[in-house]
């Protein structure tokens, strides 16, 4: 499940639009910071996703030796299957770390020819590790390892409890937080909402999320043996000693409902009355006092991880993917991404295989001058570890002040090698651009977020146009889109003034429609163009691409974007650091269609092979001089030839 980019518009009392940005430049790259834009908190539930605990046989045992080449050479062939399928499979030698080998596939099983001695398969789904399975591999030798995982019990993913900022320190303050964002919902939501309902539904969800943690963990730590669980679960909140807890509603009358929450004999209970929304107010306090000093009796929750999970269960009963809270860490870096600095590394890197692996070093930043390479292999951030660290996690690691240090460790080949480097002010690209030939321009906008990002097309463009532009391609793929604004002012370069490029409309009376015009105020770029957009093109990418489509000013090629028309305000939640980036209207293109949940649809269809669109996902600024001419672009230069 994926969810798209962000979208800005400047609202009064200072708040701002936005919508969520696509996590996968969260898994795929990152900049020394989270790639492209903030990284938003996932949703507390998913539909579909497993916490994974052993059920049935799990079995690895000697086979009689095929005649296979790789036996020959002395090495062992391991088969792994697994029940569910796509099961990240990693191998652990003694003193060294896992190993990525791939994924156990829908037919049969992954087999890996591998080196003897003592190892233990890892298998993880959705991000937990879920069997270790020690095996004695004998040199020429086989092994078969068949997993089967516990399928019945969803994982609230957004929460993890031992990482929830302490942005609430009482209960007291938990609920002003709630009450504060329930009544920005009420106010400033797309669509209507019945505060009764989402405040049941939070505590709903708050009482299951805390019970799928319990439920994870029983069977975690029940397959896991004790040194597996504290090597790859060392920080756990733990609270899989604890009893079940229910979250129960039957009708008590007209209008009423009787509530009651418990654990074993247990319990506490009440009723809610439709005419008086106090009691669903009262109803959270007793659930948290409950959950609080009745359950949790080793005091293993904080007010604010109660506090969070409470937030994500009302914004996950809005049933809305672009809605999310932002803790202040969140808050920080939205900032950063509209500053377009950082303080750090400067080196762009990605999970290739499950290792963190640079991508290129920026140049002129302390990356570049400490001398690592693409492709090296990132193996500790000041002594931790980065086998089992998210990609998010890495770059906060590698993220910091300005002059302050940092060591890196990182393997290239087999020579494993540690720098001290001292972190610096990066500047982010939003750009890069070149000349393709026969005086076509190529221009990339990875990123919306920028506040500054016209001034840095203009100057992309000027240089362009001094090499001997005669048409553009603009490269939109992969963008997930950020400021509204900037959306409109790169529109603005390219067509006449007096035309709209986008208009809101909002339920809020008041703020029926607002639209987007373009002027004079900038140079216009009337050379021929072709707009690359795909499913990743999200929100401000969809408005720049439709206007242009709509007033006829390019022809777009590739595949059918993502489909994001709502649009979002942040609206800070203080004192407590905080936020909602909340939807609070669709746009609606020039043609008055909106892409919402049907995306922009291509002039031309152009797919991609999924080696080319690994490589496009992989593109970045820094490296656009080496990229290869793939389908879609190559489509782009022969429309701009003029070839039919």
């Amino acid at each position: 499940m994926t969810a798209p980019a962000l979208l800005f518009e400047s609202v009064r009392r200072g708040g701002r639009a936005v919508g969520p940005r696509r996590p996968d430049a969260d898994r795929r790259r990152a900049t020394g910071r989270a790639a492209r834009g903030w990284a938003v908190p996932a949703a507390l539930l998913l539909p579909g996703v497993l916490a994974l605990g052993g059920w049935g046989p799990t079995r690895a045992q000697d086979r009689p030796a095929p005649d296979r080449p790789a036996q020959a050479r002395g090495e062992v062939v391991l088969q792994v299957a697994s029940v569910p399928t796509d099961s990240a499979v990693f191998l652990r030698y003694a003193g060294e770390p896992d190993r990525y080998f791939g994924r156990t596939p829908a037919q049969g099983a992954l087999e890996l020819a591998v080196a003897p001695g003592d190892a233990e398969v890892v298998v993880y789904k959705d991000g937990f590790v879920c069997k270790v399975e020690p095996l004695a591999l004998r040199p020429g030798g086989a092994a078969r390892l068949e997993v089967r995982l516990t399928p019945d019990i969803e994982v609230p993913r957004g929460l993890v409890l031992n990482e929830v900022p302490l942005y609430v320190r009482t209960a007291d303050e938990g609920e002003e937080l709630f009450v504060a964002l329930l009544a920005h919902v009420n106010r400033f939501y797309v669509e209507e909402q019945d505060p009764r309902r989402l405040t049941e539904e939070a505590v709903a969800t708050l009482v299951g999320a805390l019970d799928a943690v319990r439920r994870r963990e029983r069977l975690l730590r029940r397959e896991l043996d004790p040194e597996a669980r504290r090597r790859y679960y060392p920080d756990e909140v733990d609270l899989s000693g604890y009893g079940a807890l229910r979250f129960e509603r039957a009708p008590a009358g007209p209008g009423k409902t009787r509530w009651t929450i418990g654990s074993g004999e247990v319990a506490a209970s009440g009723v809610l009355d439709a005419s008086l929304f106090d009691t669903y107010l009262h109803m959270t306090r007793q659930v948290w006092g409950f959950v609080k000093h009745e359950w949790d009796r080793r005091r293993l929750l904080s007010d604010a991880a109660i506090t969070h999970a409470l937030i994500e269960g009302l914004l996950a009963a809005l049933d809305d993917d672009h809605t999310h809270f932002l803790t202040p860490t969140d808050v920080a870096e939205l900032d950063v991404d509209r500053d377009g600095a950082f303080g750090g590394v400067g080196v762009v890197v990605s999970l290739k295989d499950g290792v963190l692996t640079v991508v290129t070093p920026m140049p002129g930043t302390p990356g570049e001058r400490a001398g690592l390479q693409p492709g090296d292999v990132i193996v500790a951030i000041d002594g931790q570890p980065t086998d089992r660290i998210t990609l998010r996690r890495a770059v906060e690691l590698m993220r910091g002040k300005v002059d302050s240090p940092l060591e890196l460790t990182f393997r290239r080949g087999e020579a494993v090698t540690t720098v001290s480097i001292v972190r610096a002010r990066v500047e982010v690209r939003t750009t890069a651009h070149r000349m393709l030939g026969d005086g076509i321009g190529y221009l990339r906008v990875s990123s919306f977020m920028s506040e500054r990002l016209d001034q840095a097309v203009t100057a992309a463009l000027e240089e362009l146009s001094a090499k001997g532009m005669r048409a553009l391609v603009l490269d939109l793929r992969h963008n997930p889109g950020g400021l509204l604004e900037q959306a409109a002012r790169l529109a603005n370069l390219f067509l006449p003034p007096d035309l709209e490029v986008v208009s809101t409309r909002s339920r809020l009376p008041g703020e029926p429609r607002r639209g987007l015009v373009t002027d004079g105020s900038a140079r216009k770029w009337s050379v021929p163009m072709a707009v690359l957009i795909d499913g990743e093109s999200a929100s401000a990418s969809e408005i720049l691409a439709g206007a242009l489509r709509d007033h006829g000013r390019a022809v777009l090629i590739g595949e059918r974007s993502f489909g994001k028309g709502s649009v979002q305000r942040v609206i800070p939640l203080e004192p407590y650091g905080c936020a909602v980036a909340l939807t609070v209207s669709l746009y609606h293109l020039p043609s008055g269609a909106t892409p919402h949940k049907v995306g922009v649809a291509p002039d031309v269809v152009v797919t991609l092979s999924e080696e080319e669109a690994a490589a496009v996902a992989r593109a970045s600024n820094y490296t656009v001089e080496g990229e290869q001419v793939d389908a879609q672009l190559a489509e782009a230069i022969r429309r701009l030839r003029g070839k039919p």
